[in-house]
This record gives C-alpha cells, structure tokens and sequence, in this order.
C-alpha cells in the first residue's frame, strides 16, 4: 500500500507559506465568514433583494463602489460633508441612479460643525487629530484649515424621507461614530438598522475620539449583537484600530 502523501504536501504548503508570511485558514462553516465584511453584511441581509444603504463619510466613494459591487440592486444614499470631496463622490456615481450623494455631515444633533482639514483628505474630521505622541497618526498629517459644514442626523433624514427601514449603515467619520449613532437613537432602538459598520481605535487618533467601549455599549444597549472585527491594522505590535461588524437582533 503507498503511503498517504497528504500529510507531507501539507508539510511542505506550510512552508512555502511561512516563507511568504501567508496562511490558510478554514473559514467557519455558517455563512458569517469573519473575513469580508462586504460578504458577510450580503449574507445577514440575504432576504433583503433591494437593501437601503446608508454610507455616511463616503469620501470620494470606494466604500459605495465595494456596496454596489455586492448589493448591485441596493439604494444607496452617501454623505459627504466637504464639498471638493463630495464635488468629486457627485461625478463618479453621476450615472448610477440607484446611489444619491450628500453634501452633509452626520450627528448627534441638527446644526453646523467645524470639519477639520488634513494633508490626507482620508484624516477630515469633526474632530482633530490628536496631539498625543501615541497617536500613529500625528506626524503624517498637517492640519490645512477648517471649513464650516452643516450638520444632520439619521433619525430627522430617514423620518423625511419617510425611510421605513435602513438595512445597512455604514460608518467611518474618523472618530466621530459615536455622535452619528447618537443621532440615530429612534431607528437603532426600533431595530429600523439591520446592521451597522463602523470604524474603532484602539489607540488616540482624535480629540474626543469615541472609544471601541462606548460604541460598544450604545450598540449593544440597544440590542445589538458584535458580528466580527475585520481589516485589522496594528501600530508596535498591538492594533490600532479596525472594523467592527453589528447585526440586529432577530425579530
């Protein structure tokens, strides 16, 4: 009888592996894979055919893109509050009518707000960078002003839209999601959000930055459930900050 070579091709797969720094990993076996969070969200809304996406600190659009590449029948409404940016979101989804964009930041109340301008337009934020020596972020970027931008919530903007439900609000506003979700305290506590994805630090990025624990606690004290963390990023060995994943919890 031969002997069964699997085992030494694993050996030898393993190896060539470690040399490259890559790894196989078997993904779970239900249909939440913890690795694509875009695939992750189309398995969690799979009975939604025409998904309502909310896309709040869309920037110049890559997220909308990564949506409509998943969801290609869903509404997508992007918002962006600096104008050349939005100026730019406007002209790249000009032809697609199922996505709508925004001039207009998001929070906790209607109003206007100061959105800070950096080096890198990714770093804009309500907030400013953080002066803090640990905070990977503060050599990189200088600060180019500040503009004056208006201010709107979730719960006024889907009450005047008369949106009977958002399937998917996504969130990156550069340490500002804690003040979006406060704005959208109505739909989170009726369930009206079927899953929310945000961005945590785990290390100071802004001034005020919302912590992963107070996100955390306002999601999960409106019943919301933790579905993963996803594109980890780590700063001298620990990470830095990273996506997290929340579903609703089943009707």
């Amino acid at each position: 009888m031969l002997p069964d070579p699997r085992p030494p091709l694993r050996s030898a797969l393993r190896k060539v592996l470690d040399a490259l720094d890559l790894r196989l990993v078997r993904l779970a076996t239900d249909q939440v894979r913890g690795h694509d969070p875009f695939r992750d969200l189309a398995w969690l809304q799979r009975r939604r055919t025409n998904p309502v996406i909310l896309d709040v600190g869309a920037n110049d659009g890559e997220t909308v893109s990564a949506f409509l590449r998943r969801f290609p029948h869903a509404r997508i409404l992007a918002f962006e509050p600096y104008a050349p940016l939005y100026q730019r979101l406007r002209r790249r989804f000009r032809h697609t009518t199922t996505v709508e964009t925004l001039n207009v930041a998001l929070g906790a109340a209607p109003g206007t707000a100061r959105l800070h301008l950096y080096s890198g337009h990714r770093m804009n934020s309500l907030l400013r960078l953080d002066a803090d020596p640990a905070n990977p972020m503060a050599a990189g970027f200088t600060e180019r002003g500040a503009v004056t931008v208006p201010v709107a919530t979730i719960d006024d903007f889907v009450r005047e839209r008369r949106l009977p439900r958002v399937d998917i609000l996504k969130i990156d506003t550069q340490g500002y999601d804690l003040e979006v979700l406060r704005g959208a305290a109505v739909q989170l506590a009726a369930h009206r959000v079927g899953a929310v994805l945000l961005e945590v630090n785990f290390v100071p990025m802004y001034e005020r930055q919302a912590s992963f624990a107070d996100l955390h606690a306002l999601l999960t004290g409106h019943g919301y459930r933790l579905v993963d963390f996803y594109n980890h990023q780590r700063v001298a060995g620990v990470t830095a900050w990273c996506d997290a994943c929340y579903a609703a919890p089943p009707p």
